[in-house]
């Protein structure tokens, strides 16, 4: 399966990987899990990953190649949600309707709330990263911890706001910022081990159709 793997394999590999996370992220988001003054949405188990494989496509194949990528899953996002709200028009007899509407469907705030989080924090996210490997290409520990301090924040901050002002007090809204924010840091962190692998493996591949695309000291 890996023999002759190149970095063009792997591009689209982290490509197809990154955009089924935003799709199970988004399923996933409509179940929340609370305990005790913690109150965190389900998809903190797949949009974690999302800016980790964000990093591993910045670093190694540029913010154009990641900036593609991102606005790739943006579009098969907004796809899968007029898909989505066709088939919960279209009649129907089955007893699940009401289930596969509940999960399934969004309100139109929400809805603008997290394309406009997802697709600000990502291209942040990437944006940071890049211009910092400019300056400290030898920290890449530096690197993906602050470029996902960074965009997670900016996620978070616009999803929450953009949601619920208006609908939550401002405590809970500022609880679920902070919550949201440390949990998907401390995922990169505990990833980084993980992250640095994947990054230094797929360095180390031929270019394969990507070369002359993507920065050669990569």
């Amino acid at each position: 399966m890996f023999e002759n793997f190149t970095k063009t394999k792997a591009y689209a590999i982290l490509a197809g990987t990154f955009c089924a996370l935003i799709m199970m992220s988004n399923i996933l988001a409509a179940k929340t899990i609370n305990y005790s003054f913690i109150i965190l949405p389900c998809s903190i188990i797949t949009f974690p990953a999302l800016f980790i494989v964000n990093d591993l496509l910045s670093e190694i194949y540029g913010f154009k190649m990641a900036k593609m990528v991102i606005y790739l899953g943006f579009i098969l996002n907004l796809f899968a949600v007029i898909c989505y709200t066709i088939a919960m028009i279209l009649p129907s007899n089955s007893p699940n309707s009401d289930a596969f509407a509940a999960i399934l469907g969004t309100t139109p705030r929400l809805l603008f709330a997290g394309l406009c989080s997802y697709i600000s924090s990502n291209i942040v996210n990437s944006k940071v990263l890049v211009k910092l490997k400019e300056k400290y290409y030898h920290l890449l520990f530096v690197r993906c911890m602050l470029s996902t301090a960074v965009g997670q924040t900016v996620d978070t901050v616009i999803f929450i706001t953009v949601g619920f002002y208006g609908v939550l007090s401002l405590d809970l809204m500022i609880n679920m910022i902070i919550c949201l924010t440390l949990f998907n840091i401390l995922y990169e962190f505990i990833s980084y081990p993980l992250t640095r692998k994947v990054v230094l493996s797929i360095r180390k591949l031929d270019d394969g159709e990507l070369k002359g695309q993507i920065n050669q000291e990569n």
